[in-house]
């Protein structure tokens, strides 16, 4: 048998980030019966090993706090040395704390931008030159609908995902040819325990506008962005005409704000009783 013919008979490798949490659990799921090798990442390994019981393989598992400069370096070092023929990486972990800016300390600052931004740009550096020496590779990127327009008590979290959307505007241009894919993909609402604490703890009612979708829709986007390489990937696409246009006339939100407003706490009272969940309950 040729080398090369033992080349593509391998697993090909691909690294989750956020991987214990509800989306990541669904990418994780996705990647397993698509026939990847699946090394996950996150904050709490008890959470990635729930996820790993749910696979056909026994994946790899990486402790990592991504705001820590020195564990993601540490976490680097292991992938260049036993898995530098990762084929695709999913920048999935992210964070969100909702409420006024004045209200939030630094170390909100920080965490919003080591999660959002910096950490799946320090990620991309690391691992797309591997990449790029086979000629090959995906790097698929949840980004969310707040990196479209940006809303009262989610100024932190727009900020860097609004960064994140810029950088990889560019750098898919930088990387168009290579072999080496990137892809964003833009989520609204979620089905994910975040969503149900935004729902009881005063977030933004605009996510219930439209319908909830699951963290199945968004694990299908990412394995659509690894095959087909497309920029933006938005959940659901009906989201992403609305959120654009918005973001061309960005002081539509505020004149527009009380009725939207009002549709949406109907919708969170609405998804809260599909739960069997009184919506006047405050706290979770």
């Amino acid at each position: 048998m040729s080398s090369e013919t033992n080349e593509f008979s391998r697993p090909k490798i691909a690294l989750i980030t956020g991987a214990g949490g509800g989306i990541g659990e669904a990418i994780a799921l996705c990647l397993d019966k698509a026939g990847y090798h699946l090394v996950l990442c996150d904050i709490k390994e008890e959470k990635m090993k729930s996820v790993a019981n749910r696979l056909s393989k026994k994946p790899d598992l990486m402790v990592c706090d991504l705001t820590k400069p020195e564990e993601l370096e540490a976490m680097v070092g292991v992938l260049k040395s036993q898995f530098s023929e990762i084929e695709v990486l999913v920048n999935n972990a992210g964070y969100a704390k909702e409420g006024p800016f004045l209200e939030q300390n630094v170390s909100e600052i920080d965490r919003h931008a080591g999660i959002n931004f910096l950490g799946p740009i320090r990620l991309i550096r690391a691992i797309v030159p591997m990449m790029l020496e086979r000629g090959r590779g995906s790097v698929a990127n949840i980004v969310s609908i707040g990196g479209i327009i940006s809303l009262a008590d989610s100024a932190l979290y727009s900020a860097t995902k609004f960064g994140l959307r810029g950088f990889l505007t560019a750098i898919h241009e930088e990387l168009k040819g290579s072999g080496v894919k990137i892809s964003g993909i833009y989520p609204a609402a979620v089905d994910t325990p975040m969503l149900m604490h935004e729902a009881l703890n005063g977030g933004t009612v605009l996510n219930w506008l439209n319908a909830v979708k699951s963290p199945d829709d968004v694990a299908k986007a990412v394995l659509k962005g690894i095959r087909t390489g497309k920029l933006e990937i938005y959940v659901p696409y009906s989201d992403g005409l609305t959120s654009r246009l918005a973001a061309v006339f960005p002081w539509l939100i505020g004149s527009l704000s009380p009725i939207l407003k009002w549709f949406g706490e109907r919708g969170r009272r609405r998804w809260l009783r599909k739960k069997g969940i009184n919506p006047d309950k405050k706290s979770i």
